[in-house]
């Protein structure tokens, strides 16, 4: 069983709250600077996925991250080939969050398992 921190997860997801609206208010304005800030949270995704950690994927026996979103691959190499796009935004707003949902799913589990 997987055991996953959600103290130790809580900056990434910190510094996508803190920019997030940053990275909306430049693509409302058509301001290039959403390109850098998208570029810095991806990063911040990617850091995310590592510190979550790897496992074994029991259908396919490639490891994978285990924070990973369904299509979450896919997903970042949309992501990062329209990064320009407003909807790149909104597709890494939505990896963050169901990052954060299957943290917060595992962080239970470990606690469960200490009772």
């Amino acid at each position: 069983m997987t055991i996953i921190n959600m103290e130790q997860l809580s900056p990434f997801f910190e510094q996508w709250d803190s920019v997030k609206e940053r990275i909306e208010a430049c693509y409302t304005k058509h301001d290039k600077e959403a390109v850098v800030l998208m570029n810095e949270a991806i990063y911040t995704y990617m850091s995310l996925l590592q510190a979550g950690g790897k496992t074994n994927n029991q259908r396919t026996g490639e490891s994978e991250y285990i924070l990973l979103a369904l299509n979450g691959e896919e997903r970042i190499d949309f992501i990062k080939k329209r990064i320009a796009s407003h909807y790149a935004y909104i597709q890494l707003d939505t990896l963050f969050l169901e990052s954060k949902k299957k943290a917060a799913r595992y962080s239970v589990m470990k606690k469960k398992l200490k009772s």
